[in-house]
């Protein structure tokens, strides 16, 4: 048996391993769609409070793993809830990570978060 052949196998597994993440990174950012900032993207988007009636305050949410959503009758997202099954636009895998805009009502701690797009920060 060569000597090199341990290393050689390492190395091939290494490589498999980011080929595959590689994939994996490149079929996420298909998935999710990211809109650069424009002002424009706010108008007529205010929103009142469901409970309280009050106006919301526009704002920025990130989602680290992706907003990871259950029906109520399928019970909450367990502890093996992946990536994969993340909602559409609510994870940026950019350096400079986008976010999704959110209204919330510091009173009720109610949260909107529109998930139609991310947003790239503004510059």
């Amino acid at each position: 048996m060569p000597s090199n052949l341990p290393i050689y196998l390492a190395a091939l597994t290494a490589i498999g391993m980011l080929i595959l993440l590689w994939v994996l990174t490149r079929y996420m950012q298909r998935k999710h769609r990211t809109l650069a900032f424009a002002p424009s993207l706010l108008e007529g988007r205010h929103y009142r409070c469901p409970d309280c009636g009050r106006d919301m305050r526009i704002g920025w949410v990130m989602l680290g793993r992706g907003a990871i959503w259950s029906p109520l009758d399928k019970g909450p997202p367990g502890s093996f809830a992946h990536i994969g099954s993340a909602l559409p636009n609510t994870i940026s895998m950019a350096l400079k990570p986008a976010s999704n805009l959110s209204w919330h009502c510091p009173d009720c701690q109610l949260l909107i978060v529109d998930h139609s797009t991310l947003i790239s920060p503004p510059k």
